[in-house]
């Protein structure tokens, strides 16, 4: 299995689904590190609500590469009832990162 980050879609396309994932976790009040996914269609250009986990999945390493961030350490400050250290709208991106997994 191999993941990148960033995806490959322009970054209008990436605004929206960022604020889609925000839409969601503010729809059932939800505060905390997590994952929101989507299934992208190349032909349209949409996307579509896949699932939500409340929780940072096995990927979550090439997203901390590439905002400089490190989410295990926010979802434990949280859980210890401090603040998450930035909003969605601070969180950058630089460079890309790729990891790849074998499935036994």
């Amino acid at each position: 299995m191999v993941e990148e980050a960033p995806s490959h879609i322009n970054d209008g396309i990436r605004s929206l689904i960022c604020q889609s994932a925000v839409d969601a976790a503010k729809a059932v009040g939800y505060y905390n590190a997590g994952t929101v996914e989507f299934i992208f269609d190349l032909d349209s250009n949409k996307h579509y609500f896949m699932e939500m986990n409340t929780r940072l999945q096995v990927e979550h390493p090439i997203s901390e590469m590439i905002t400089g961030f490190d989410f295990v350490e926010w979802q434990l400050l949280v859980a210890s009832g401090f603040p998450l250290p930035k909003k969605q709208s601070e969180i950058t991106k630089k460079g890309s990162a790729i990891e790849v997994r074998i499935y036994a």
